[in-house]
């Protein structure tokens, strides 16, 4: 493919919004974009469990409120959970105690959950994109367990990115990489700052020459502004300073900085810090973070014109 132009969209960090994802996908045609990405972190976080009673009817507790539903009501509700980024689950009493008290169960359910998710969404972005000229790169991220890999790859119109060198034009390439530095929560795809420089360097001697290269690597470059997180103290709760304000760190990756000082890709992709949307450039690059509000519903991205190996225009969406 060669063009001069291209436009390309954005976004990361959907933790299984069904309705955040529905918007990625259909962003190539609001935004008119020949290029859509979505950077990682595709997966829920929580099973919101739905109990059967007698009658016909059912009980779910949900964001704090307690629900009474019917036949009629059940399946809104369980898209409501879902567009949060949780999974709902029809279940007895019984049965959720078993699965409480058992966490090898628990993470089995979890993953079945997971996978139907990722395959629900894959099946609409197929149908959505199928014949159109339109090119569709969804990677997992850090939080992401591996089983969604095979689904992801599975895919004739989505493709995974993830650990690969792709030809986003004959001038224009892509390095993809859904891992995090290590994070308090040890989240599958979290490794070293020593493992994700050599994936960096594996990726960019399979390049060679080239003219114009994207980094989509999900975590950002440390200290660029758009990794600052709240600092959590020993349990885990963020620390506060002066007047009660959430006191902020940089909780990106030295690899990924040093690569990006080295390299000077034309622009580097990220997400994994959801409070730090924005953009960074360093030296030549141009580094963005779209940031996420996922849970509710909302999907933050950011359009990027390129024009003849040059950033020309970016603008960053929400809705």
């Amino acid at each position: 493919m060669r063009a001069s132009k291209l436009r390309i969209f954005f976004a990361s960090d959907l933790h299984g919004s069904e309705v955040c994802f529905k918007k990625f996908i259909n962003a190539a045609e609001f935004y008119k974009a020949n290029v859509i990405i979505l950077g990682g972190d595709l997966t829920g976080k929580f099973i919101v469990p739905i109990f059967e009673v007698e009658g016909g009817r059912y009980r779910a507790k949900f964001a704090n409120e307690d629900y009474s539903l019917t036949n009629a009501t059940l399946e809104k509700f369980m898209q409501k959970v879902r567009d949060s980024g949780c999974y709902p689950y029809l279940t007895t009493k019984e049965e959720w105690e078993d699965l409480v008290s058992e966490e090898s169960k628990m993470n089995s359910l979890f993953i079945d959950l997971m996978k139907d998710s990722i395959k629900r969404w894959v099946e609409y972005a197929e149908t959505k994109l199928r014949g159109k000229e339109i090119q569709c790169y969804i990677m997992p991220g850090n939080d992401d367990h591996y089983a969604i890999d095979e689904i992801l790859n599975a895919s004739e119109i989505i493709k995974n990115p993830h650990e690969k060198v792709v030809n986003i034009t004959d001038n224009l390439k892509m390095i993809s990489l859904g891992y995090s530095n290590l994070t308090p929560w040890r989240c599958p795809r979290d490794i070293t700052e020593e493992e994700l420089e050599q994936k960096i360097e594996g990726l960019m001697r399979r390049i060679g020459d080239v003219d114009e290269l994207i980094f989509n690597i999900h975590v950002p470059p440390y200290g660029s502004g758009i990794d600052s997180a709240p600092e959590l103290d020993e349990n885990m709760r963020p620390k506060l300073g002066p007047g009660g304000q959430i006191m902020m760190t940089p909780a990106g990756s030295i690899a990924v900085r040093k690569a990006i000082e080295k390299y000077q890709p034309l622009i580097g992709l990220h997400g994994h810090i959801h409070e730090a949307k924005g953009f960074a450039k360093i030296g030549r690059t141009l580094c963005f973070n779209p940031g996420s509000e996922y849970q509710e519903g909302i999907l933050r991205g950011v359009l990027i014109q390129i024009d003849k190996g040059k950033v020309r225009d970016f603008i960053f969406t929400s809705g």
